[in-house]
């Protein structure tokens, strides 16, 4: 049994829905930056979502669009795009929206001595962005860790064992919300129960070892949070 220390999200999706409208949109306008024709439409950005982590997924992206070229050219392009593509989500981030409930949960636990954390596989320069337009929100947040500071990224723990870390808690005295599968092998590999909030592009993913599901954070207050490490 825990006492509940911490709430652990994840970005993407969780606490707000950043993929469709943002990071997508970013990735077109990091290709016609570039000079390339590539563009991804909502279903396909929806099934690359597949590969965690945004370089990681252009390299993907890019081995089946262009296989004649070699995989270090490949890599070095990646690399540019995503190096565009986080300079142009600096603006986008700050116009998105929180998705129902996260800042009144987020108010909630500060003012009950809960800490907040973001571990995401996604950078951290994404969320500082976001949190730019709801600071309010992002001054709450005094841990924030991102797929870079580790070795491996979801559906690793290591994302979530770092975190626990620098809140120097047990994971029995956290949770984490999540909206996708991967982030929930994650969190369950990292020992947290995990409440589960899926996102527009993740509705029909098997959520099998959550704690619990909920169409979105509306009606979860800290009392059910508490109950879930209990």
């Amino acid at each position: 049994m825990g006492v509940l220390r911490a709430l652990i999200f994840d970005f993407d999706g969780t606490i707000a829905e950043t993929e469709r409208s943002g990071h997508r949109v970013a990735y077109n306008a990091a290709f016609e930056a570039l000079g390339l024709d590539d563009r991804w439409d909502q279903e396909t950005y929806g099934d690359l979502l597949a590969v965690a982590g945004g370089r990681e997924r252009l390299e993907f992206y890019f081995a089946r669009a262009y296989p004649e070229r070699d995989e270090g050219t490949r890599a070095k392009l990646a690399r540019e795009v995503h190096a565009t593509k986080r300079r142009l989500f600096d603006d986008i981030g700050p116009t998105l929206q929180p998705r129902p409930g996260v800042a009144r949960l987020v108010d909630e636990a500060t003012a009950a001595g809960v800490r907040v954390a973001v571990a995401t596989t996604a950078a951290p320069e994404g969320v500082r962005a976001f949190f730019a337009g709801h600071p309010t929100i992002g001054r709450a947040f005094d841990v924030i860790v991102g797929g870079d500071d580790v070795p491996a990224k979801k559906p690793s723990p290591d994302i979530y064992v770092l975190a626990l870390d620098r809140l120097a808690i047990s994971a029995r005295d956290a949770i984490a919300i999540e909206d996708s599968t991967i982030g929930l092998r994650a969190a369950r590999a990292a020992g947290l129960a995990t409440l589960v909030t899926p996102s527009g592009y993740t509705l029909r993913e098997d959520f099998t070892g959550a704690a619990a599901i909920r169409d979105d954070l509306s009606h979860v207050d800290l009392a059910f949070c508490r109950a879930l490490v209990a």
